[in-house]
């Protein structure tokens, strides 16, 4: 029992980061579940892995405070080629969004291979790092929180209505659709931190895509979103310390109860 009392000390910013980051996400993930593009984040990490590693190849000559900017505007620009593959090409939104992760992907490893870019620093990228989660971090997904809460509250409309990929005259999406992409981009950013790049769009998948199946109202669905990814952050927790596995992989073993759960239901139907 005390083993695990000090363990919980030592990953106490990381488990609160979780926390907030699990609320955060259910605002946005009902979105892009119902739009039927739940590869979108994992793309993103795809895409975030890159602005890393060509962070890293210039972090000796660029101030650290421009770092972080960095990341979140080359994430953003190199993003929207999805949107600019799909409209000059005509494919499917889950097919460019596919396209473009898989290149981000690819070029990420020949610069990483042809850089000798290979660290412990690249691997918990790859993997996250709870206990590598401090204050700092804690202050960051709070930020982020905050935003989140904002800007739904400012755009919830007009996201509600991009769902049915209608166009309604009069109405701007520009700046909702921008500011959307914003917050999935941020989210990542600190989710990665913590489920690392390979796993950190489960957050955005499991709980939503479970919750869903039985739920209509938006608003009972957050809430539920947002119990079910806490739920997940703390048994994930709880898995990782008392077997001594990683984090994020610990989250995952129990995240997919939700499925588990969902699949027995629909067999008893």
């Amino acid at each position: 029992m005390e083993f695990f009392i000090d363990s919980i000390s030592l990953i106490k910013w990381g488990i609160l980061s979780g926390i907030l980051l699990g609320i955060s996400i259910s605002f946005t993930s009902p979105f892009l579940i119902l739009k039927r593009n739940a590869l979108f984040p994992h793309a993103l990490t795809h895409i975030y892995f890159l602005a890393v590693i060509l962070v890293a190849l210039v972090s000796n000559k660029i101030p650290t405070l421009f770092s972080f900017p960095f990341i979140v505007i080359f994430t953003l620009l190199f993003t929207s080629l999805i949107w600019i593959l799909k409209k000059q090409t005509k494919f499917y939104e889950d097919t460019a969004t596919s396209i473009i992760a898989h290149l981000a992907l690819g070029l990420a490893l020949i610069i990483a291979a042809k850089t000798y870019q290979y660290d412990a620093r690249i691997l918990s990228y790859l993997f996250g790092s709870l206990i590598g989660v401090g204050y700092k971090d804690f202050c960051e997904s709070l930020i982020v929180f905050f935003l989140t809460l904002v800007l739904f509250y400012k755009f919830y409309p007009l996201w509600i209505a991009q769902i049915t990929d209608k166009e309604l005259p009069g109405l701007n999406f520009k700046l909702a659709n921008f500011s959307f992409l914003l917050l999935i981009t941020l989210q990542i950013i600190i989710g990665v931190k913590l489920m690392g790049i390979l796993l950190v769009s489960v957050l955005f998948i499991f709980s939503t895509s479970f919750v869903l199946q039985f739920i209509k109202s938006f608003k009972l669905l957050i809430f539920l979103i947002s119990f079910l990814n806490i739920l997940g952050i703390l048994g994930g927790s709880t898995i990782s310390i008392l077997f001594d596995i990683p984090f994020s992989g610990a989250v995952v073993i129990f995240m997919s109860l939700y499925v588990f759960i969902s699949f027995f239901r629909s067999f008893l139907k």
